[in-house]
C-alpha cells in the first residue's frame, strides 16, 4: 500500500502533460546524484523545473511550481 503515493504522482503528470500539451523531461545527474523534471507547456509557453533526491521528489517539486495542488 505505500507504493500508491509515488504511482498517484506518477498518473498526475501524465494527465497533466495530457491536458495542458506539456513536453516533459526527467533526467539525473551522475555527478550530483541529483534528480531534475521540466515541464514545458507546448513548447513556448512556460517551463516549470523541479529538483529532488529522487525522481519523486523531482516530478513533486515541478507540479507544485506548475501549481499542481498535491495530496500529501
Amino acid at each position: 500500500m505505500a507504493e500508491r503515493p509515488r504511482i498517484l504522482v506518477l498518473d498526475l503528470l501524465e494527465t497533466l502533460a495530457r491536458e495542458q500539451d506539456m513536453d516533459v523531461r526527467l533526467a539525473r545527474s551522475h555527478d550530483r546524484e541529483a534528480w531534475t523534471g521540466a515541464l514545458m507547456v507546448n513548447r513556448v509557453g512556460p517551463a516549470f523545473r523541479g529538483d529532488g533526491h529522487t525522481a519523486r521528489e523531482a516530478i513533486r517539486d515541478a507540479l507544485k511550481q506548475a501549481g499542481v495542488e498535491l495530496p500529501n
